[in-house]
């Protein structure tokens, strides 16, 4: 008898850990307008070279490591990469949910069913085990006008982790975000600005 109301809470368990899990709505995206505005800079300069070298020496400032140079087309790639957190709150419920019956079960079992704890556990310490964040840029410069050179960078976020949120080794990403957020490209035109300054020196 014990042992059905702990298979009926199994698959309670299972049931639960497998559903959707609902999140709030996001804010309103920027239009695509909004985002070329926010990724776009005109330099008060025709010379597109030292855009190129300021561009350069700003993302390996801001800790880039460039994988492709292509200075006839002005372009650039870089990357990085960083660790944060980024848990998700319904599985580690539904996780720590199968824990608890695992336990129970262990008990109930005189600890022969021990060694089924182990799997939700490794998940909960993973899925709150800070994550592998991989940031890609490109950036483009051209010459605009007779006397202006147009700078337009785009970032984009990897969060690596397989995709059951078990394994350390982080395999495949489980989302790709690009950055909207304003602050991120101010502080990189901010920083191209100071490049080009020194450039110039």
């Amino acid at each position: 008898m014990i042992k059905k109301i702990i298979s009926i809470f199994l698959i309670t368990g299972l049931l639960f850990t497998c559903s959707p899990v609902v999140y709030a709505k996001k804010s309103k995206s920027p239009t695509q307008l909004e985002r070329r505005t926010m990724e776009t800079r005109f330099l008060d300069t025709a010379d597109t070279a030292k855009v190129l070298r300021a561009a350069v020496n700003t993302l390996q400032d801001s800790g880039f490591i460039v994988q492709e140079i292509e200075p006839d087309l002005g372009y650039i790639r870089a990357t990085k990469s960083y660790k944060k957190k980024f848990v998700n709150k319904g599985r580690v419920a539904g996780q720590s949910f199968m824990l608890a019956l695992f336990t129970a079960y262990a008990i109930f079992s005189y600890g022969s069913t021990a060694y089924y704890v182990t799997d939700p556990t490794r998940r909960i310490s993973n899925e709150l085990h800070a994550k592998t964040v991989v940031v890609d840029t490109n950036v483009n410069v051209e010459k605009f006008g007779k006397n202006k050179t147009k700078v337009r960078i785009v970032f984009s976020q990897k969060v690596l982790q397989n995709a059951d949120g078990y394994s350390y080794v982080k395999s495949a990403p489980t989302r790709i975000l690009k950055v909207y957020d304003p602050k991120v490209y101010q502080e990189f035109f901010a920083q191209l600005d100071k490049s080009v300054f020194y450039e110039g020196i």
